[in-house]
């Protein structure tokens, strides 16, 4: 499973919308969108907040 997978699943989990988990994270739906589909990375800065957001540790998001 891809960082991108992991992430839409999660989102999925907890049902928040791209625009939701992104608003939480100072991004754009895009960049969530972009994530999702394995287009882009999180910036490092951001994987701890994402994480959190998500309500899974680095490590998990990981896949680790």
């Amino acid at each position: 499973m891809t960082l991108g997978q992991r992430i839409q699943e999660y989102r999925l989990r907890l049902e928040l919308s791209q625009e939701a988990l992104g608003e939480r994270l100072g991004v754009s739906r895009q960049a969530v969108s972009k994530w999702e589909l394995n287009a882009a990375l999180p910036d490092t800065d951001k994987l701890v907040p994402l994480a959190r957001a998500l309500g899974v540790s680095v490590d998990e998001l990981l896949g680790n």
